[in-house]
């Protein structure tokens, strides 16, 4: 199946006008307290990176946590020590609250999944003997890029697991970053105005200090409201921020939610944990929604999961996908079995990512889970996992993995990689089949990476990517079973990668590594709360 990416932008948009705007409220309903350190409120730790992004000298929110550069590989991609120390300058609230809300344009990196343009292929029923792509029977034909994993050593001169875990993350960070650094932003505003926190089972509305102050176009604030509710079991305090909206958009209202609950563990909030839901409706999208039976409209919807436990260990979950119909509630946080159906109109049908993080705070090295559904019937996750450690003198080495992973429905697997399909959408492939539950070989590409000390982005060491696109991984000498990446299925334009086969000479052997072999350890997910 063609891998499709849909990432919900004007939520973003929406969530971070709403929240740096609601921390210069000043009217309020409720019994409040004298404290004004509203810093506790905020997780000073939880910014999005890649363990392989690019380092950068810049601490600027607003280049590096909201406006940051679009394409993985460059010099002045976020890295987490960079993105850390911005947010936590803006939270101490020595300078400006504000700053610039954007979403960044994060380019696919085209070492991995190319578009494949195969003929006679030696897995076709019904082949033709024409060696050349001539689009009749099934052994001439195109795979859609997505699906072919790391087909490259590099992009660019960067290490291609590299490249991609920049790609994946940086995706879904735009909307993470934009939450956590505008609840900052909040923080910021609230020690400056000498806001007063609730007290225990009381909130402040703030909509109409909201209203009353900020003007935005074609946005409409139906409730901002900040509250302290009952202490959690071991008598920590816990806040939460809970926002409602709408937004015009061309001729279609879009609403929304956000909700922060934040829980300190210390007195000084150097420890914490919590979850922020959001929701974004929009009652003129369905994508696969209406195929699927299931109700007209769309909500896209996240979670992030958080837990900083000491100095040197923070981790974070994520979830983001796309539900069916526009009454989708997300204060129950997401649940990947609730699929779609004729039966379940409202369950999610698109676009499922899901990252479970693990990193030390002083220099954002440490592992990564990621794994991405296109779809709820796809029945198998596409999974890359890296780890990196950092020596004394600040060089970073690591090793990430990339595979095929059970359906994102199934909890204990999520996010490793149980096989690799190398033969996924060809004739006789995986997609042809009722059942895309199978593992596949039990193999995976793996690429060992490193970053000199002072160098700018990782580099691949060793590559073991090497197969070839049929059922068994291989491909025997002669005949003439061929195949390249390329641009488009239009153009068909070669774009020469270590993967192609454009000669039969000589029999393709696999050189993927088994899955015993794999030193990849999931990290343990953060507390519920």
């Amino acid at each position: 199946m063609m891998e499709k990416r849909r990432f919900f932008v004007s939520q973003g948009v929406l969530l971070a006008v709403l929240m740096a705007a609601t921390s210069c409220g000043s009217s309020s309903s409720g019994t409040t307290t004298t404290t004004t350190d509203t810093s506790s409120t905020v997780p000073s730790d939880i910014v999005v990176s890649s363990p392989t992004a690019s380092t950068s000298g810049s601490t600027s929110i607003t280049v590096k946590s909201v406006t940051k550069a679009g394409k993985p590989g460059d010099a002045d991609a976020d890295d987490y020590a960079s993105k850390r120390e911005a947010l936590q300058t803006l939270i101490a609230g020595s300078g400006e609250c504000s700053f610039t809300l954007e979403i960044p344009t994060i380019t696919d990196v085209n070492c991995y999944g190319p578009n494949i343009d195969f003929v006679v292929h030696p897995n076709a029923t019904q082949p033709d003997g024409n060696t050349t792509d001539d689009g009749m029977e099934d052994d001439d034909g195109f795979l859609p890029g997505g699906d072919t994993g790391i087909w490259n050593p590099t992009q660019g001169t960067q290490a291609c697991a590299a490249a991609k875990m920049n790609e994946l993350v940086g995706k879904v960070a735009s909307k993470v970053d934009n939450m956590i650094s505008i609840f900052g932003a909040m923080a910021c505003a609230g020690k400056k105005a000498g806001v007063a926190l609730p007290a225990a089972g009381a909130e402040v509305d703030l909509t109409s200090a909201f209203n009353d102050n900020v003007t935005i176009g074609n946005l409409t604030i139906s409730s901002a409201k900040l509250s302290r509710l009952a202490n959690d079991g071991d008598g920590n305090t816990v806040y939460q921020s809970t926002i409602e909206m709408s937004i015009t958009v061309g001729q279609s209202t879009q609403t929304g939610k956000i909700v922060l609950k934040h829980i300190p563990t210390t007195s000084d909030n150097s420890t914490y944990k919590g979850k922020v839901l959001m929701s974004m409706s929009n009652a003129t999208n369905s994508v696969n929604c209406t195929m699927a039976g299931g109700n007209t409209g769309l909500t896209d919807a996240g979670s992030i999961l958080y837990e900083k436990t000491s100095s040197t260990a923070v981790k974070y979950e994520l979830n983001f996908a796309s539900f069916c119909g526009t009454s989708y509630d997300v204060s129950n946080g997401l649940d990947p079995t609730d699929k779609v159906s004729s039966s379940n109109k409202d369950g999610w049908a698109d676009n499922w990512n899901y990252g479970l993080f693990s990193l030390n705070p002083t220099n954002g090295v440490g592992s990564v889970a990621y794994a991405w559904q296109a779809g709820s019937a796809d029945q198998r996750t596409r999974v890359l996992d890296v780890a990196t450690t950092a020596d004394s003198d600040g060089a970073v080495s690591g090793d990430a993995y990339f595979g095929f992973g059970p359906d994102i429905a199934t909890s204990a697997g999520r996010g490793t990689i149980n096989g690799f399909v190398c033969n996924w959408a060809g004739p006789s492939g995986a997609i042809s089949l009722m059942d895309r539950s199978s593992a596949g070989q039990q193999l995976a590409q793996h690429q060992a990476i490193s970053r000199a000390s002072g160098a700018s982005e990782f580099t691949a060491t060793n590559s073991e990517i090497r197969y070839a696109i049929t059922n068994s991984c291989n491909a025997d000498a002669g005949g003439s079973f061929t195949y390249q990446a390329v641009a488009d299925q239009q153009s068909k334009t070669p774009l020469n990668m270590a993967n192609d086969r454009t000669s039969t000479a000589s029999a393709v052997t696999n050189n993927l590594v088994d899955l015993s072999a794999v030193t990849f350890t999931k990290p343990t997910a953060p507390s519920d709360v």
